[in-house]
């Protein structure tokens, strides 16, 4: 039976489960007390991880797609990538609310302080962040971005890579003068409230920034 509540599709637009694990595991809980349903669900078919701008075009008409079929039932959805890929393509195929992570995260991150750091996978997640700063307008308020030079599964599945988060945090904070930090993976939501409470300044998970902009468009409409 279909859900009498307001129903967020976030959708993770590669085809590994475990980030889609992580991102229902950072959701838990999110939409507590409000009458919204946030669900989950992996893009079939899609390439095992979104790792250059090939696979970025490739999952754009897939996920415009999706929204097609599905923009019947939702009544917003979140892209879970933080490349945000096919946003435009997205917003194209319904009138929904459509919201991309990376966006949002750095949006939130701006409303927490007035410069902010990243902390990305990689040296190739760096370069593939930067039209996304210069299209959102906001390349004089990023700090700095370092890459950690993980996996994504280290990221979703390894409490062991912690330490270099912190680190590497602690110097976009106390280096580069970052007030907020940006959590550059989808993956990363299970590190984020140690990482802040051991920085004393706000981390933000790109997933829940994007689910809970998704949800206040809601509540408010």
């Amino acid at each position: 039976m279909p859900s009498s509540k307001p129903e967020i599709l976030v959708v993770n637009p590669n085809a590994n489960t475990a980030v889609t694990a992580a991102m229902t595991e950072a959701l838990a809980g999110l939409a507590d007390g409000v009458t919204v349903t946030i669900q989950t669900q992996t893009l079939e078919g899609a390439p095992f991880g979104i790792e250059n701008e090939t696979d970025a075009v490739t999952v754009a008409p897939m996920l415009a797609a999706l929204l097609r079929q599905e923009r019947s039932r939702y009544d917003a959805f979140v892209i879970g990538c933080f490349l945000d890929p096919g946003l435009n393509a997205c917003r194209e195929a319904t009138a929904k609310p459509v919201f991309g992570i990376g966006e949002c995260a750095i949006y939130a991150a701006l409303t927490q302080a007035d410069r902010f750091g990243v902390l990305a996978l990689s040296g190739a997640s760096v370069e593939r962040h930067k039209p996304i700063y210069r299209r959102l307008g906001v390349w004089d308020r990023l700090a700095s971005e370092i890459p950690l030079e993980i996996s994504v599964a280290e990221a979703v599945g390894d409490a062991a890579v912690y330490p270099r988060l912190l680190a590497c945090a602690e110097e976009l904070r106390d280096d580069y003068g970052a007030g907020a930090i940006v959590l550059g993976c989808a993956g990363m939501a299970r590190h984020r409230k140690a990482l802040q409470n051991a920085l004393g300044i706000a981390v933000i998970d790109p997933v829940q920034a994007g689910a809970s902009r998704a949800v206040s468009e809601i509540l408010i409409r």
